[in-house]
């Protein structure tokens, strides 16, 4: 494949994610699964051995998640399960692709609920699976993900501790995407879960506090807590790829 080729495949790849963008700003259900398939039919032509290849299987892999939102009971799995096979192909191509891992159990942790109780168990199993490859090729990032995992299974102590995890990692979504995420609902019912939203914007008050009084004491030591981070913001339900 030559220069003009990865560069046409970029171009078709970038294209197809305006019309998905397009596609979930609209409020007519009809109009955005329109759109969806439009931009999925762009992914699938972009051949295998093209370098933009990995990415069109990622991006039609959120597509087809954002459809899957649009549909109830068995078309709902059948969307959710078909995201995951283009997750589950882009990681083939890219191992450390994060994008792919961190998404697919995000599909997985959306499957669940529509499914029969053994079913269930085992696409939270899978979950966890994708979250755990999802840290390993950036700790912590999956922080989030995996206090939803525990919140679901009423693993309180757990869940509390992760949120907090992704508060230091800097890794949560905005204060009301987890006000208003599912699989918080018992979770929220907890008295530490008012404590810890109160606490979100607590570190960077503390901060400027800290800074004033080193300021006011030259003589003065401080024992500071780095917080581990590259930059890399979950943009969760939020992304533009």
């Amino acid at each position: 494949m030559g220069l003009f080729g990865s560069i046409t495949g970029k171009s078709k790849v970038k294209a197809a994610n305006k019309i998905v963008q397009t596609a979930r700003a609209k409020d007519d259900v009809a109009q955005a699964e329109q759109l969806f398939a439009q931009a999925m039919a762009i992914y699938e032509a972009i051949p295998s051995d093209n370098a933009a290849f990995k990415d069109a299987l990622y991006n039609w892999g959120m597509a087809l998640l954002y459809s899957a939102r649009l549909k109830q009971g068995a078309e709902a799995k059948e969307l959710y399960q078909e995201a995951g096979k283009k997750f589950s192909y882009c990681l083939v191509a890219k191992a450390d692709y994060l994008g792919a891992a961190l998404d697919w159990g995000v599909a997985l942790m959306e499957l669940a609920p529509l499914q029969n109780a053994a079913d269930k168990e085992e696409t939270y199993t899978l979950a966890k699976e994708k979250f755990s490859i999802a840290d390993g090729i950036q700790e912590g990032v999956a922080s989030y993900n995996f206090a939803c995992l525990y919140a679901v299974h009423s693993d309180f102590n757990a869940c509390k501790e992760a949120l907090q995890l992704a508060l230091e990692y800097k890794n949560l979504p905005d204060e009301e995407d987890i006000l208003n995420d599912a699989d918080m609902k018992i979770a929220k019912t907890k008295p530490w879960f008012n404590e810890f939203i109160a606490s979100i914007n607590a570190p960077e008050v503390e901060a400027e506090q800290d800074k004033k009084t080193e300021e006011s004491s030259k003589d003065a030591e401080y024992s500071k807590v780095k917080v581990v981070t590259d930059g890399y913001k979950v943009e969760y339900d939020k992304k533009e790829k």
